[in-house]
C-alpha cells in the first residue's frame, strides 16, 4: 500500500518509536554494606531444657526457686505469644528479636525462623553500681 505525501512522492514515511534504555539492575551501583565479619556456621550444643533454664536463673538471681519457677515460666509465655503474634522484640540484655518465616505445620504447632541480634558488650546490662548508690531514697 503505498501513499502520496505532500511533495507527490509515493513514499511511505514510518514513524519510529525509539525506546527508552534499558536499564540493567545489576548495572546500577550499589553501596557495599559493612560486615565486620560473615556469618559463620554454628555447630550445636546440648539443649538447654527449662528445668536447668531455671535454675541457671535462680542461682544468678538473689531469689527462691519456687518464686522464681512461676515468673520465669509467665515470662517464657509471654515471649512465646509475642513471636507467635508476630511482634518484634527488645530485649535486653538478649537482644532484638524478629520472626523471619513462619510455617503452619498442623495441630496448632507452627515453625518460627527468628532473627536475632544480639546486644554490644556491655550493652543493656542493667543500671551501674554507681547509677544505685546515688539513687537510694
Amino acid at each position: 500500500m503505498s501513499s502520496k505525501n505532500q511533495s507527490g512522492s509515493n513514499t511511505v514515511k514510518l514513524n519510529t518509536i525509539v525506546p527508552e534504555p534499558v536499564v540493567n539492575p545489576l548495572d546500577v551501583a550499589v553501596p557495599k554494606t559493612k560486615i565486620s565479619t560473615p556469618a559463620i556456621s554454628v555447630p550445636q550444643g546440648e539443649m538447654l531444657k527449662k528445668a536447668e533454664f531455671i535454675d541457671r536463673a535462680v542461682e544468678r538471681g538473689d531469689v527462691k526457686k519456687r518464686d522464681a519457677k512461676p515468673a520465669i515460666e509467665a515470662a517464657l509465655a509471654v515471649l512465646s505469644e509475642a513471636l507467635m503474634a508476630g511482634e518484634e522484640l527488645n530485649l535486653p540484655p538478649m537482644g532484638k528479636m524478629r520472626v523471619v518465616k513462619s510455617k503452619d505445620i498442623g495441630d496448632g504447632a507452627r515453625v518460627l525462623t527468628l532473627k536475632l541480634r544480639t546486644m554490644k558488650d556491655g550493652a543493656g546490662s542493667g543500671a551501674s553500681k554507681s547509677d544505685d548508690d546515688n539513687n537510694d531514697d
